[in-house]
């Protein structure tokens, strides 16, 4: 018998930092030029990216001031028989680093082609889907799980697919356009604002 119940997709790469992009912030810190980020556009030139070091980006990552109380939800997620998933649209160098640091099953993203520690400025060899919304059936389907009885975690308009595709849609800290397809809203200053309504996940279902 599995040791969880259904999974929970966190659209961390709008949710994190309030009213914009992690990506996109984070490509503004590097210095990189161009087009928006991969989140906002699905554009994947990944030639901006050349020279910079996998090293500058993870401290950068580091000292990005993001939402409080993320490690605390997935720890609650996992304590709860849920398993949280960052189904972000981003470089797949971003979602490892929030994965690994905030104790996440997995993510979603294009992958850099790195050499000797440093981005070539090409895309890297993994297949990426582009829909947040499929990424998130597929990965249900591999835990076992009904995408009906899994929840999401979003806060922009883009996130509407991601929404569609699982039973439970929180809206976190968004416009009431952007929530239109969500089943919830939540407010708040920390992402354990969310909890209450995960909690349906784990005492009556969705």
């Amino acid at each position: 018998m599995s040791a969880h119940t259904a999974a929970v997709f966190f659209s961390l790469d709008c949710v994190l930092v309030r009213g914009g992009s992690l990506s996109r912030t984070l490509e503004e810190r590097l210095g990189l030029s161009g087009p928006l980020s991969l989140h906002e556009t699905a554009e994947t030139d990944a030639a901006r990216w050349a020279g910079f070091s996998e090293t500058a980006l993870h401290t950068q990552l580091t000292r990005l001031p993001l939402l409080p109380g993320v490690a605390e939800t997935t720890h609650w997620c996992w304590g709860n028989g849920l398993v949280p998933v960052i189904s972000s649209l981003t470089w797949a160098p971003i979602g490892a680093h929030l994965a690994d640091r905030f104790g996440v099953h997995s993510y979603f993203g294009c992958s850099l082609e790195t050499a000797d520690g440093r981005f070539t400025g090409k895309v890297g060899n993994w297949p990426v889907l582009t829909d947040e919304g499929e990424f998130a059936r597929r990965r249900a389907d591999e835990l076992g799980v009904p995408p009906q009885d899994c929840a999401a975690v979003g806060a922009c308009s883009a996130d509407g697919a991601l929404f569609d595709s699982v039973g439970l849609g929180i809206a976190f800290n968004t416009s009431p356009h952007s929530s239109t397809r969500a089943t919830t809203s939540v407010r708040g200053d920390d992402l354990r604002a969310v909890i209450p309504a995960l909690k349906h996940l784990t005492a009556t279902g969705v």
